[in-house]
């Protein structure tokens, strides 16, 4: 347990020490900037100058914020006008302006003649200025623009994906086994829903027409055999209907046996093997919450 807390104890202290050295780190560029102001003051143009240049060396100097860059541009530009290296200070303020167009000296610690350097710097750079300013804001509304498209592509791609997902397509198979079933079953299977109704309806009303006739035959004929065991004149009558009610019924049941035939042919031959349905479903809501784990830290979605 001791060996845990001095090993934390450790790292804490390694922790505030390299913070320590990074500030430090940090803070020695503008203390450097501010001795070189402070010799550019005390009219040490050298000095001020060699400290200028080595902070605003491009491969060694440590000077990195563009704040801080202009500054020191500009009391570089200060010390060569008080050196008398008037082109080399027109070049320092027009690289000044070209880097930070919207950089305002302060007048207490430049000269006069800096300022009103930096100033011409600024016409003479006004044509180029003007189109650096244009091409910034053609970038910008291209930068815009692209980040628009990416947003409406994502509107987009997400509007998809929530289609895909409400949807549900479901695949039936049709057999041809059931598609020899009479009364329309082929034809429901198909899809066929109005010659489906045709043939279940035709051919129900001609099988109990056949039905009918065959059972009106068999109760005349028995009718027949009473009357001719009682001996009633009868019988001959009875024998002609139950004959009538036989020929009907085996008309309905040839006009059955024949439209189910017809109807089992228009279903083989209009045979689709599958149907293809696309159904809706409910998408579960979906809420995104911070999470915290060892990859970082994200956003997790719960159903």
């Amino acid at each position: 347990m001791r060996s845990r807390r001095r090993i934390a104890a450790t790292a804490a202290l390694a922790g505030l020490v390299a913070a320590a050295v990074a500030r430090d780190a940090r803070a020695e560029p503008l203390a450097d900037l501010e001795k070189a102001h402070n010799a550019y003051v005390a009219h040490q143009y050298d000095e001020a100058e060699a400290r200028l240049r080595a902070l605003l060396d491009p491969k060694t100097g440590e000077l990195k914020d563009p704040d801080s860059v202009a500054e020191a541009r500009m009391y570089l530009g200060a010390v060569l006008l008080a050196e008398g290296k008037k082109d080399d200070a027109a070049r320092t303020f027009e690289q000044l302006v070209l880097d930070k167009p919207d950089y305002q000296p302060d007048p207490l610690r430049v000269s006069l003649e800096a300022i009103d350097a930096l100033t011409d710097a600024k016409a003479r750079l006004r044509d180029e200025l003007v189109a650096i300013q244009a091409e910034k804001v053609r970038k910008a509304q291209e930068e815009k623009a692209k980040a628009d498209a990416e947003r409406q592509k994502a509107a987009l791609r997400l509007a998809m994906l929530e289609k895909l997902a409400g949807t549900e397509i479901v695949v039936q198979r049709s057999s041809r086994w059931e598609a020899l079933v009479p009364f329309g079953v082929g034809q429901f299977q198909n899809g066929e829903e109005g010659l489906g109704w045709l043939f279940l309806s035709g051919e129900a009303l001609l099988a109990a027409g056949s039905f009918v006739g065959a059972g009106a035959s068999l109760y005349d004929q028995q009718q027949a055999r009473d009357a001719l065991a009682r001996g009633d004149g009868t019988a001959n009558g009875w024998q002609h209907n139950g004959w009538v009610a036989a020929v009907t019924g085996d008309v309905f049941a040839g006009a059955f046996f024949v439209t189910a035939l017809v109807g089992v042919v228009q279903a083989q031959l209009s045979f689709v093997p599958e149907h293809v349905t696309v159904r809706k479903r409910e998408i579960p809501p979906v809420s995104l919450a911070p999470v915290v784990g060892p990859g970082g830290v994200g956003l997790g979605g719960t159903f």
